[in-house]
């Protein structure tokens, strides 16, 4: 993500003290002192393994790969549509549930991904499975042949999968695995 995206998406979200951000590079994540709780520090280091603290988003200096805001789960899709429209052309946003949205580099999603693979693995998309309950889901779900949505997830989840399984709450990823592989 260019320097001049990245600290455009930081005055965006400065502008709303609610959203609770976190800064995603290559070396690490980073969340800004004074503008999270240590309680939101804590929680975040489970899903991002080298969480650090730093005093400016601004002064970081690692390539930044996407913005994780956390803002209020029933003002989620308001805030998905300020970034759509504030950010367009520099970032895409994409949900992830309970108030997470993702803002990524466009084009740069789940599906991106997998097809590097599939490449380097010389394989197809008729070979690979996935599993989504999130809006940051949905183009892995189109990609792959074997795409299953969540119980739980969203509708336009479940429209972007070919099939529907037990929600995560029913283990519902292990339960079609074991199905898949009998």
């Amino acid at each position: 993500m260019p320097k001049e995206t990245v600290d455009f998406v930081i005055d965006v979200c400065r502008e709303y003290p609610e959203v609770l951000n976190v800064l995603c590079g290559v070396n690490s994540a980073y969340c800004e002192r004074g503008t999270v709780s240590q309680d939101f520090f804590d929680l975040t280091s489970i899903y991002y393994h080298r969480l650090q603290w730093v005093d400016d988003f601004k002064e970081v200096k690692d390539q930044i790969l996407k913005f994780a805001p956390t803002v209020p789960e029933e003002k989620t899709y308001e805030y998905y549509d300020m970034f759509r429209e504030r950010l367009k052309g520099k970032v895409e946003p994409t949900t992830s549930g309970h108030g997470s949205i993702d803002l990524i580099v466009p084009g740069c999603h789940k599906a991106s991904g997998l097809k590097r693979l599939v490449e380097r693995w010389g394989i197809t998309p008729e070979q690979c499975a996935a599993f989504g309950d999130g809006g940051n889901d949905i183009e892995m779900l189109r990609y792959c042949s074997h795409s299953y949505a969540m119980d739980n997830a969203p509708q336009n989840v479940k429209d972007a999968a070919k099939y529907v399984c037990p929600s995560n709450e029913e283990d519902g990823v292990l339960v079609t695995l074991e199905k898949l592989f009998d």
